[in-house]
This record gives C-alpha cells, structure tokens and sequence, in this order.
C-alpha cells in the first residue's frame, strides 16, 4: 500500500504567518515614522530675512513712521500724568512733519486747552504769593496773564480787577474785569461787592444799587452792603 503523508503537527497552520501579517509593519512603526524631527531651519535664510527688516527700518518712509508712533505715544503719556507743556510740544512737532494729520491736529488743541487752564491757576496761585510780599504789580502782571489764558476763570477776573482798582488802573478794564468774575460766578458776595463799588466810583449809582442789593440777598448780615444800599436808597427817594 502507498505510504501515508506525514501530518504536520498540531498548530502548525496557526504558526505560518499569512501574508498580511507578514506585510504588517512592527508596532508603534507609524508613530516613528510620524515623529520624525523636521529639517533644520535655514539660517541663511534667516539671516536674509534679518538684513531685509533691518534694510526696511533704515528706509526713510518707515524712519519717519516709527517718528511719528513715538512722538503722539509720549504726548499722550504727558497728558495722562498732567505735563501738558510736554504734549504740546510734541504734538505740534508731529503737525510739523505730518501737518494733514487730523486726529494729532486735535490732541494738540487739547493739549494747549488744558496746558492754559493749568498755566491760568498757577499764575493766580503765583499772583496771591506775590501780594503777601507786597509786590502788587507783579501781582497784578500775574493775574491779568491768567485772565488772557483763560477768560473763564472767575478767581482771575476778580483779582485782576481788585488789584487794579488798588493800584488805580484803567477804570474801564477793572470794570470790565469785576464784570466779567459776576457773569461767570454770580453767586460770589465778594464779586458783587467789588463790581457794585466800582460803579458807584464810576457815578452809575443805578447800576451799583441793583449789586449792592445783590450783596445784601447772599448775605442778609453784610454791615457794608447794608450801609451802601441805605445811603442809596435815600438818594432815590
């Protein structure tokens, strides 16, 4: 009789890889494959990128860019912290090599508006120094240049004109300045007093009648006030 095969033995079939394990790559092949680092970067390409921005920088159209930024940067710094003389400065130096320039065009109005506001109270403060040593025409120079950096202010007006009646100034201007300290504080018994005296001193006893009355309404005890309309009033009669 023929011989009979040989059987493999037990398991064997399980042992032979088929061919798809057999193409199947060791684990974690794809993640290292996946990892792998990236090309150096190009240092010369670096180096080229370097020399253009700083070739771009000495550019004078980008010199004059950086200019500006800088220059409206620390403007704005200076009026934050209060030194509106620096802002200004500034400011007007970007109008000059950027004179179509709107919106520094209006931070330098603001800045000059606050620097005169600030310069106004100062010169009052300086001209109320002044006359506790007795310098009152310095006083009065003091004064009077806080009234023309700002006509609003009520304080300058006054003094202006009370040192002025003092030292017999322009009767008209010192009128004009104790006028002006009733229209923008009404409210001021010392203001009234001042304008209605020097109206009476003018010889318009009407119109000094109408603030002496204005005197005595704020401040029903006021002996001066008092004494004045009285007289006044008798003149009337």
């Amino acid at each position: 009789p023929p011989p009979v095969a040989a059987r493999p033995p037990s398991g064997a079939f399980a042992s032979v890889p088929t061919a798809s394990s057999a193409a199947r790559p060791p684990s974690g092949a794809f993640a290292s494959v996946q990892s792998t680092p990236a090309p150096p970067e190009d240092t010369e390409s670096e180096a080229r990128r370097a020399e253009r921005q700083a070739r771009l920088a000495r550019h004078p159209y980008m010199a004059r860019s950086h200019k500006l930024t800088e220059l409206i940067a620390r403007g704005r710094a200076a009026i934050t912290r209060g030194d509106f003389e620096r802002a200004y400065q500034d400011f007007n130096h970007v109008l000059g090599l950027d004179p179509k320039n709107r919106e520094v065009a209006a931070l330098l109005v603001d800045a000059r508006r606050k620097h005169d506001l600030h310069r106004a109270q100062a010169e009052v403060e300086r001209g109320q120094e002044l006359e506790l040593r007795g310098d009152f025409a310095g006083a009065q120079s003091a004064y009077k240049l806080a009234v023309s950096l700002n006509g609003d202010n009520p304080e300058a007006a006054y003094q202006a004109a009370r040192v002025g009646r003092e030292l017999n100034q322009d009767p008209q201007e010192v009128r004009a300045l104790a006028q002006r300290a009733v229209e923008l504080k009404p409210g001021r018994v010392d203001y009234q007093l001042l304008l209605a005296q020097v109206l009476l001193t003018a010889g318009q006893k009407k119109q000094a009648k109408h603030h002496f009355e204005e005197v005595v309404r704020l401040d029903p005890d006021h002996a001066e006030g008092r004494a004045a309309l009285k007289k006044l009033r008798w003149t009337f009669s």
